[in-house]
């Protein structure tokens, strides 16, 4: 049985996670017209690399890498940090932020199912009925039509779930590492793994020289809020919380990802929040509350990050 205080510190982190990532999901939406994915997600993902390199040059000496580990890493950070900002930069030149965000209630399924697979953590009943909740919310929102202002939605909605599919598989995999390397050298690590592939991706497909990186002075705010707290930050409070709860009770914290993102849609892009939407927001809700209440699973203590 883990300790209530860590049950409550790694919801904690999870919490704070997602509600930047509603906050990332509803900026990257706002400066994506200004720029191509590819480039986007380089230099979203390389500036918060590069903070997490400093901190971790700077408070410890960076762990060794058993070679054994090594591809293992690779792989992580090329689903978790080039696939899935590609996806989702992707899938928000075509859909609205709110309908972004409320994808991310996919994760949980995927990263059950994944989980249950694999054998990393149990599918109990209620869990399985929390995801269907949180699905049938999501269908609810999904469901209203909103051509006049992203005609191709439907379009956009696919690359959000394959983003929420990368997610989920770096959920389920990257624990081992978190608990071998800590959670600053394993975040900083698979960053650098990620990027350098959108790197060559951005070279050959995107526009990374050819003016897709030529923002204003509001552009290039927006682009620091992407990179520090929209990156660095949430990377680092989702590592903690994986390293002090399951991989499903983490993912369950993703409410606060649409919440976030309807608020900041609304104020930001002036995107219509409607009861169709707030309905199927609070099925989710409803979905994490049994879910994260259901939680069981024994944890491992968490290690220095």
């Amino acid at each position: 049985m883990p300790s209530t205080k860590i049950l409550i510190l790694g919801f904690f982190y999870a919490s704070v996670s997602t509600t930047i990532g509603g906050m990332t999901v509803a900026l990257t939406r706002l400066i994506i017209s200004q720029s191509d994915p590819l480039s986007l997600a380089f230099l979203r993902y390389g500036l918060g690399g590069l903070v997490l390199a400093g901190i971790l040059y700077f408070t410890r000496k960076p762990p060794k890498i058993i070679k054994g580990d090594l591809l293992a890493i690779i792989a992580l950070g090329v689903v978790m940090f080039a696939a899935f900002p590609y996806f989702m930069a992707r899938s928000l030149e075509d859909t609205t932020a709110a309908r972004g965000a409320l994808l991310f209630a996919a994760m949980p399924l995927i990263t059950i199912m994944l989980g249950a697979v694999f054998k990393v953590e149990k599918l109990t009943a209620t869990k399985s009925v929390a995801v269907l909740i949180a699905m049938t919310g999501t269908a609810i929102a999904l469901g209203e039509n909103i051509d006049a202002i992203a005609p191709n939605a439907l379009r956009g909605d696919g690359f959000m779930f394959l983003g929420m599919a990368s997610v989920s598989v770096f959920n389920v995999f990257s624990k081992k590492y978190l608990m071998r390397y800590g959670n600053l050298a394993t975040m900083t690590y698979t960053l650098f793994f990620g990027v350098s592939f959108l790197f060559v991706l951005a070279i050959f497909f995107g526009q990374p020289f050819s003016g897709s990186l030529n923002f204003d002075l509001n552009g290039w705010f927006v682009i620091f809020l992407l990179a520090v707290p929209g990156g660095a930050v949430m990377f680092l409070t989702w590592g903690r919380a994986l390293q002090m709860i399951s991989p499903t009770q983490a993912a369950i914290a993703t409410g606060f990802n649409p919440l976030t993102a309807i608020l900041l849609g609304a104020w930001l892009l002036s995107e219509p929040v409607s009861i169709r939407l707030l309905g199927g927001f609070l099925l989710i809700l409803l979905a994490i509350l049994i879910a994260s209440k259901s939680s069981r699973q024994a944890i491992t203590p968490p290690v220095n990050t």
